[in-house]
């Protein structure tokens, strides 16, 4: 995987830290504007780049918290096309709360079982019960 220079990096970095301050104030809107100029930034191709995965997450989860449950689920498909993201159990778990919230119940099962294969159970630790309790509901009635 290629390497950002460093005043590439810096500048990036820049944008992504001031995201994060801004989610910290719950000023999710502004965060993903910072976001987005981070995304901006890099060079062509993006998702070649470590940071395009981490920039695109963190515009999904800003979306999420806005319960803007279709535009996340778009910045994941997006992250998914970069370096690292088919192995990230967090893009298939916030894939799946998408999914979930979108009434697509299947493709949520699916992107659950991609992220519990990868992280185990930890990956339900920190979000919403709902979607660990929808995720081993759905995996006992298919044993059964």
């Amino acid at each position: 995987m290629p390497q950002l220079q460093d005043k590439l990096f810096r500048k990036i970095e820049k944008f992504y830290n001031k995201a994060e301050i801004y989610i910290e104030q719950e000023q999710f809107s502004n965060a993903i504007k910072e976001y987005q100029k981070a995304w901006n930034t890099l060079s062509e191709p993006k998702q070649l780049w470590e940071a395009a995965l981490w920039i695109k997450v963190g515009q999904a989860e800003c979306l999420l918290a806005l319960n803007e449950y279709d535009q996340a689920k778009e910045k994941l498909l997006d992250a998914i096309l970069c370096t690292g993201a088919l192995t990230n159990p967090l893009v298939h778990l916030l894939l799946g709360i998408c999914h979930f919230e979108l009434h697509d119940k299947q493709k949520a099962r699916e992107e659950f079982q991609i992220a519990y294969d990868l992280e185990g159970d930890d990956i339900f630790q920190a979000g919403d019960k709902v979607y660990q309790d929808f995720f081993f509901a759905q995996a006992k009635n298919d044993q059964q």
